[in-house]
């Protein structure tokens, strides 16, 4: 067996790269709330997420939202009031009993107060919410069609 000193060096900075990196979780022990960041549209930049009645998500007061801004993360699922995120058929981020469960969401710590929330190493659009005023709702994938959806980066935050 042949040993190559180049070759060591690489995998000892791959090594430490790895270690360096920040760390993500798939369970967070506390709950939290979820603020907005996409720097350069004031509609959607710290907004915080609103659980409409339907159980869609926004990133304002709309559909009659339950006024509960805090999130769990357990085992890779998002939970809201004890209910599981889902996706409906569109894309859309939504917290029903009925739906089915999507896990694979993960934190990854961006500072002492904030952490990165991904779902599958995937970050969410926001789109504006049709015949309103700057009311804009949560989508992964492509989002509603509109051409004025944006990517944000939820993050987060502790009370």
């Amino acid at each position: 067996m042949k040993f190559s000193l180049s070759a060591v060096f690489l995998t000892l900075l791959g090594a430490t790269s790895t270690l360096a990196a920040p760390a993500s979780t798939s369970s967070l022990d506390k709950q939290f709330g979820i603020v907005s960041s996409h720097s350069g549209n004031i509609h959607v930049h710290l907004r915080t997420f609103e659980v409409g009645q339907s159980g869609h998500v926004y990133l304002s007061t709309y559909d009659n939202s339950d006024g509960n801004p805090y999130f769990n993360l357990k085992n890779g699922e998002l939970f809201h009031e004890n209910k599981a995120a889902s996706i409906d058929k569109d894309g859309a981020l939504v917290f029903e009993s009925s739906g089915s469960p999507v896990s694979g969401f993960e934190a990854k710590k961006e500072n002492s107060q904030f952490y990165e929330l991904s779902l599958n190493n995937d970050y969410p659009v926001a789109c504006p919410v049709p015949n309103t005023n700057d009311v804009y709702q949560i989508y992964y994938g492509k989002g509603n069609g509109n051409a004025d959806c944006v990517g944000i980066y939820p993050l987060a935050a502790f009370p």
